[in-house]
């Protein structure tokens, strides 16, 4: 089984990954405008493969290297099917995406996008449900 997120101790970098490691080439990598210790590595074939975190971010992420599937899968009031993974359970305060891919949501506690708290996979038919939840 593929794990989800890796920590570099020496380079204090996390990683998560959107898509099965070495599936899917990185065609380019950009920060997420409203905070920089998030860098998202996109894909030809696929929207986003995984996400690159640095700084107090990359932190949050230590505890859960190794760990396989660890998005849920959740119904939107709207009966919408969506993927999500909390890092804890504070309340969201604040949500982005960046420009190129608006069906992935990047999640904080607070209005100035600094305390990260998750992400949801709106675009459901571009990710493996299986890598992603374990079904």
């Amino acid at each position: 089984m593929d794990k989800q997120v890796t920590y570099d101790n020496e380079a204090e970098m996390g990683y998560i990954y959107l898509a099965e490691p070495y599936k899917y080439k990185i065609s380019n990598t950009d920060e997420l405008p409203q905070n920089n210790d998030i860098m998202l590595d996109f894909g030809s074939d696929l929207p986003i493969i995984g996400i690159e975190l640095a700084g107090d971010t990359a932190i949050k992420v230590k505890h859960l290297v190794d760990t396989v599937h660890i998005f849920k899968k959740e119904i939107t009031a709207d009966h919408e099917l969506f993927y999500s993974f909390r890092l804890n359970d504070k309340s969201v305060k604040q949500s982005v995406t960046h420009p190129d891919t608006a069906k992935i949501v990047f999640l904080f506690s607070d209005a100035d996008c600094l305390d990260f708290i998750g992400i949801d996979i709106y675009d459901t038919k571009s990710y493996d449900e299986s890598f992603l939840i374990g079904r």
